[in-house]
């Protein structure tokens, strides 16, 4: 027995080699639950961005250069009380390169946490604010595109349109690669109400996707603006009068069933009793009629 007592710990030094354990157990803990970047750095959320925020929603963007399921979880006083899937999923999340989440039914001039959960990676709290109420809008026609990759319709992006004093409006760019992003309700950067538009008011849209960037800066016009097919890898300046003017935007082509130079309840008629087939290699099913309601409800008169 007295051998054995020799070789016993002190009690003073058991202690400290316990609580120097615990310590270093907890700091490995955190570091793994807070941004498992170093384990999965093709899961990590980039260029992420808050827009369209209004006084009841607000979008939440981000890449991944890698295919993965993501949500946004969110609260006004814990980032985890509601969770809002990518506009896209709609019971699971599927996975997704570019991530485009839209939060509905907020309270007005408040202020919200968040977090991105992208594949088993949680972001840090983020925050961002409703804005007030608003007392007008503008009555300027939407902003409608396209974007091209090598030539073919990009099946994957989103469009962000800056003006200055503005929050950034965006618009998940569908099949066929089109977007149309609304002006009626764009907010002044500090959210107190709609940012009155002008003509000729300096603008530009950005693409982004996985595979490359398009950049158009343009003036914006009461009665809207349709560019020509973005192409990813280029920027075009389309406020310089002396370039040539614009081809029509492909959206006609496509939505423009009966050739008559026009969207409108005629297309909507030909497209409703063709429903299931196929219209110039365009398959005529619900997302296409749900599409092109939306087309001719955002359009003037004069398209």
């Amino acid at each position: 027995m007295k051998t054995l007592t020799k070789f016993k710990i002190p009690t003073l030094l058991g202690l400290g080699i316990i609580i120097v354990g615990i310590a270093v157990g907890v700091f490995l803990t955190l570091r793994e639950q807070t941004f498992f970047t170093q384990a999965a750095p093709t899961q990590t959320p980039q260029n992420i961005t808050v827009s369209n925020i209004e006084d009841s929603s607000a979008t939440i963007s981000w890449q991944t250069s890698s295919s993965v399921t993501s949500f946004v979880t969110f609260g006004q006083n814990d980032p985890v009380e509601q969770t809002s899937l990518d506009d896209r999923d709609t019971k699971i999340p599927v996975p997704h390169l570019i991530h485009y989440v839209t939060i509905k039914n907020l309270l007005p001039k408040t202020t919200y946490q968040y977090k991105i959960n992208s594949g088993k990676l949680i972001s840090k709290i983020l925050t961002f604010t409703t804005s007030s109420p608003a007392n007008t809008q503008n009555a300027f026609g939407p902003v409608i595109g396209s974007a091209l990759d090598f030539g073919k319709p990009l099946d994957e992006g989103i469009a962000f349109l800056s003006v200055s004093g503005a929050v950034i409006q965006s618009s998940f760019i569908k099949n066929l690669g089109n977007f149309l992003i609304p002006l009626t309700k764009i907010r002044k950067e500090d959210l107190s109400d709609i940012l009155p538009l002008e003509a000729q008011m300096n603008a530009k849209i950005t693409v982004i996707s996985s595979t490359g960037e398009a950049v158009a800066v343009l003036n914006l016009k009461p009665e809207g603006e349709s560019l020509p097919p973005l192409k990813l890898g280029e920027s075009v300046d389309l406020t310089n009068l002396s370039s040539p003017t614009p081809s029509p935007s492909p959206i006609p082509t496509i939505y423009d069933l009966n050739k008559d130079g026009k969207i409108n309840a005629t297309d909507y008629s030909i497209a409703q009793k063709n429903k299931g087939k196929k219209i110039n290699g365009i398959l005529i099913d619900d997302k296409y009629l749900k599409e092109l309601t939306n087309m001719i409800n955002s359009l003037s008169p004069s398209q």
